[in-house]
């Protein structure tokens, strides 16, 4: 079952009806065992259980082991992707302006990887695919720059958008997705800048069996 955040948290989150019409991945490492959702199954109604100790257990398991030293994270701190009643998925920026993300499982860590350079941002507008991390699902995060995301669709429905929160000083604003299950195809995204809107197509990945068709 996914779990939403608690209002407490701060991160922000554009809510949008979760998708029923996604139905999984991008060539990633496999899922842990005994989690795969029929391709079948919409996403549950999410439900929001104080996670507050469950957060607690992993930002210190990942700030004593995982996110130290060079890849320590700068001022902004961690950034939350996503919580289960498990573990939880963060991001970070390290102070030299690169880009870091793990999954901890409450003591130890599922994934965890960090950008060799530091972030490289154009000054036109551009929508960027960063990582596939495993949560209770399977989740894509990505970035737009210098831009909002205010909504998205998968094969034309409404999809929940999650806000992360911002890096390269405030240029680069990080979103994910959050899908039962590997996802192929692509999602758009409709965006705002300055007052104007455009749209964007993000490319989930080749595998799977539940599928975003293209929406032109």
């Amino acid at each position: 079952m996914r779990y939403g955040l608690r209002a407490a948290l701060g991160t922000a989150l554009l809510l949008v009806t979760a998708s029923t019409g996604c139905s999984g991945g991008d060539g990633s490492p496999a899922r842990p065992s005994g989690s795969r959702a029929p391709a079948s199954t919409a996403a549950p109604t999410p439900s929001h259980p104080d996670l507050t100790e469950v957060l607690d257990r992993t930002r210190t398991t990942l700030m004593k082991s995982g996110a130290v030293g060079a890849d320590a994270p700068g001022s902004q701190g961690l950034m939350l992707i996503e919580p289960w009643p498990t573990g939880a998925a963060y991001a970070w920026e390290t102070r030299d302006r690169r880009l870091c993300w793990a999954s901890v499982a409450e003591t130890a860590f599922s994934e965890r990887a960090c950008a060799s350079k530091p972030m490289a941002i154009e000054n036109s507008r551009g929508v960027h695919p960063l990582a596939t991390l495993f949560t209770d699902g399977w989740v894509r995060l990505f970035a737009a720059d210098h831009q909002q995301v205010t909504s998205a669709t998968c094969g034309g429905k409404p999809l929940e958008v999650r806000r992360v929160g911002t890096v390269a000083q405030g240029v680069r604003t990080l979103y994910a997705v959050w899908f039962p299950d590997y996802t192929k195809g692509s999602i758009v995204l409709s965006l705002s800048h300055d007052g104007t809107t455009s749209e964007a197509s993000l490319r989930l990945g080749d595998v799977g069996d539940r599928t975003c068709v293209d929406v032109p």
